[in-house]
């Protein structure tokens, strides 16, 4: 490695690198940039003396030998006085250190363990907009270590985080459904408000099991299938057996027959695998009388008149395949009635269904 201000092209100065305080974006001594994300912070390592980062690569090649930092050139001593030069910096105010010195406390590494402590440092580094601190503040504010159990604050910290740094959205998101599902063990009307509050935000995000989730509130306080339906079939869009059977049920509720088959097809052909082990029997238990319900619909009788019909003398519609018809007079009176009765929206919709599972 050239030493600072070296002329030499193939090693880059660290001049301007080794005076700044900001987190590190990209590895100190090569100068190769970071992932960035929560999912991405153990691909590189932080430096406490100076607070620079280093690639997993540099971490192995030029410092795990090192008897001193290949950075700042200070010597590498014991666990205490690195903690000691974190210490330093985080009471300068750099939101990288509070961090850290945060996460050390909350481990117990090579200082005592205190949760309260490491509430201290992350409200600090949150205050600062640390998106990793905001997101550990709030999981203390849900599990109630180190400070009071607050689920507020706690959805305020993981909203702050998704505003700071996009890239903590869904880190985030999964936060907040943790706020939910404690809201929802309160099993109070105003507890109930803000858990479906926070639902409707995630479905707004498309995360899948707030979907599911927020269809089963809609069932269970407000019958309404309508909104249930469509909550249902946007999770069983993203793969969510359990939903394609909610779907299903709702849809019979409706009276959207082709809409109940369809979903109910799903279910029937993944054979009950990916479902939610609580719900998995009675679930395909209901998809197989809901079926024998659509047998009698769908292919006994006309979808048009509603006379009985037997043997091969019926038509189907070709843009579904569910309803079956006497006649051509009766498959245009259905197709054309108004109203929930007519068969034309619902056939695009089913086709529309279709073709997004084919792409997806």
């Amino acid at each position: 490695m050239a030493s600072r201000g070296s002329s030499r092209s193939s090693q880059p100065s660290l001049r301007g690198i080794i005076s700044t305080n900001d987190d590190p974006g990209r590895c100190a001594l090569c100068l190769e940039e970071f992932p960035t994300g929560p999912e991405n912070l153990t691909v590189w390592g932080m430096l406490f003396c100076c607070g620079k980062g280093l690639c997993d690569r540099c971490v192995s090649s030029r410092f795990s030998a090192a008897s001193a930092c290949p950075v700042c050139k200070s010597p590498l001593s014991s666990s205490s006085r690195g903690i000691g030069a974190l210490k330093k910096h985080a009471k300068k105010g750099r939101p990288w250190a509070q961090y850290q010195l945060a996460t050390v406390h909350g481990e117990g590494c090579n200082v005592a363990q205190s949760d309260f402590e490491a509430v201290r440092w992350f409200r600090k580094a949150a205050k600062q907009g640390h998106p990793g601190a905001l997101l550990c503040l709030g999981q203390h504010h849900i599990d109630g270590k180190g400070c009071a159990l607050d689920l507020s604050e706690a959805r305020k910290c993981a909203e702050r985080a998704m505003a700071v740094d996009a890239q903590y959205a869904r880190v985030s998101c999964l936060l907040l459904f943790e706020v939910s599902l404690a809201y929802k063990d309160m099993e109070t009307s105003e507890a109930r408000k803000e858990e479906r509050s926070i639902l409707t935000f995630l479905v707004s995000k498309g995360m899948r099991e707030a979907q599911f989730r927020l269809a089963v509130a809609l069932l269970a306080d407000d019958k309404d299938y309508h909104c249930a339906a469509k909550m249902f079939g946007l999770a069983a869009l993203q793969g969510d057996i359990d939903s394609a059977g909610g779907a299903a049920t709702c849809c019979m509720q409706l009276e959207r027959y082709s809409l109940a088959n369809f979903w109910s097809e799903i279910v029937v052909k993944a054979k009950g695998e990916g479902m939610r082990p609580e719900h998995k029997e009675k679930r395909m238990e209901d998809v197989d009388n809901l079926r024998l319900d659509l047998r009698r619909w769908l292919r006994d009788k006309c979808g048009g008149c509603g006379a009985a019909l037997d043997g091969e003398t019926r038509l189907h519609c070709k843009g579904c395949r569910t309803y079956c018809y006497c006649g051509r007079d009766c498959q245009k009176l259905h197709w054309n009635r108004d109203g929930c009765g007519g068969h034309r929206d619902e056939c695009l919709e089913v086709r529309s269904l279709k073709e997004k599972m084919v792409n997806e």
